[in-house]
């Protein structure tokens, strides 16, 4: 089939206007044209970049937030973490046998039978995490009347049926504490303190 005549003469035109364009400019809109693909491709390589340093943070988020629904199923509904457990291996998970590498932090001794199961040190705080069976109340009174004993002045800055966080102060010094009840019996403390 050949093509109708106005398209081969439009063609023809074309081909006949891009021979007169001058070498320089090929080599500006060469250049352009790069200059534009090498901006994509660095705003590429940053995303990708960024995502995979926000993987880390969105997992341990994660596992918070798995572990926070499963305690309040297990309170409106108990047996469901065995069953659950059944299913999902790893999701109900039983705190560390041994402690985690790291240091304890803070004047008060940590409750006995606690395992430490987090260590952060940040740029500006260090966080650590416990994890145990232990009662609830006894655990809180552990800790309050620990720090007060070594001076510490406390602020109860909030406070649930599943959770309690409270702030101790000795001169410049702050440390939070937040108690977390969790099922059958667990209590999970975390501790963070300025970095020294």
């Amino acid at each position: 089939m050949r093509r109708p005549l106005h398209e081969h003469q439009f063609s023809a035109r074309a081909a006949s206007a891009l021979r007169k364009v001058r070498a320089r400019t090929w080599l500006i809109l060469g250049a352009a044209v790069l200059g534009i693909l090498g901006v994509f491709t660095w705003a590429g390589i940053a995303l990708l970049s960024w995502l995979w340093g926000q993987f880390p943070t969105a997992t341990e988020a994660g596992k918070r937030l798995a572990g926070e629904a499963m305690t309040q199923i297990e309170q409106m509904a108990p047996g469901v973490k065995e069953q659950v457990g059944q299913w999902v291996p790893g999701l109900v998970g039983e705190p560390p046998a041994s402690d985690v590498s790291g240091a304890d932090v803070g004047p008060v001794p940590r409750f006995p039978g606690l395992v430490r199961s987090h260590f952060a040190r940040g740029e500006k705080t260090v966080e650590v995490r416990y994890a145990g069976r232990g009662a609830f109340d006894s655990v809180r009174a552990h800790y309050v009347q620990g720090f007060a004993a070594a001076g510490y002045a406390q602020e109860v800055t909030d406070a649930t049926l599943e959770a309690e966080h409270h702030s101790f102060r000795a001169g410049q010094e702050s440390i939070e504490l937040s108690l977390l009840r969790q099922a059958e019996g667990r209590v999970e403390v975390r501790l963070k303190v300025l970095a020294q």
